[in-house]
């Protein structure tokens, strides 16, 4: 289980962005927080894996407390993510960028390793020798997905993982996403996209200024609904 209790940052000392942020994620489910841009969502991404210190709280992953590890530590602890605008190293190949990721939790990129993320992204092993920068949008995507997936994560934090995708590339992504969850991946989606998130999450959070103002609960038969009516109700803000 990924657990957030209470936790709050921002992108330098004395300023706080995100405030009190609490929920959990059992694996194999997935939790979502929507809001417009502004809203949050990447500085809580970047807190909940270090990049930027949290102001308080605590972030434990299987009861490992890593509220103040450096995030190489936190990806050796197999919390991973998909940051926003994927950030590929567009020089490297494919399978270069999938072997630095895997060395940047302390792994090698094996036969099986390679395997289970070529088996979800097969596009990934016909371009193993393409540089990732000739790749579109989409395939770029794919490819931040399998180095997040080489790492052997217990859970994936993905920061905007739909944004410039095309509908038929969404909904790729969102079949992609919910084998990674059949895996027992727990998953943790900051987007602005309703419907990639009834497809896959189990509760929706609505961030609004850096805080949780509703929580939605998708196994209801109006869930769905709600979370596209509270997202308009904010971006409309």
């Amino acid at each position: 289980m990924l657990e957030i209790e209470h936790v709050s940052g921002g992108y330098r000392p004395g300023v706080t962005v995100v405030h009190g942020i609490d929920f959990a994620v059992d694996s194999g489910h997935a939790v979502g927080l929507i809001g417009r841009n502004g809203a949050g969502k990447t500085c809580l991404a970047q807190t909940l894996l270090g990049v930027l210190p949290a102001h308080g709280g605590s972030i434990r992953l299987d009861g490992t407390d890593l509220t103040r590890m450096r995030p190489r530590e936190r990806i050796r602890h197999r919390l991973a993510l998909v940051p926003e605008g994927r950030m590929v190293f567009p020089q490297l190949s494919v399978r270069e960028n999938l072997e630095m990721a895997a060395f940047g939790a302390g792994l090698r990129l094996t036969v099986d390793r390679l395997r289970r993320v070529e088996d979800i992204f097969p596009l990934l092993a016909r371009k193993a020798q393409s540089r990732a920068g000739t790749m579109s949008g989409g395939e770029q995507q794919w490819l931040a997905l399998g180095r997040a997936l080489v790492q052997e994560p217990k859970a994936i934090v993905l920061d905007e993982p739909s944004l410039g995708l095309s509908p038929v590339a969404i909904a790729d992504l969102a079949e992609s996403l919910l084998r990674i969850r059949q895996q027992g991946v727990a998953l943790v989606l900051m987007e602005q996209n309703p419907h990639l998130l009834q497809r896959l999450c189990d509760t929706v959070l609505l961030l609004d200024q850096g805080q949780v103002s509703s929580s939605v609960d998708l196994s209801t038969e109006d869930g769905g609904r709600l979370v596209g009516a509270a997202y308009l109700g904010t971006a409309a803000d």
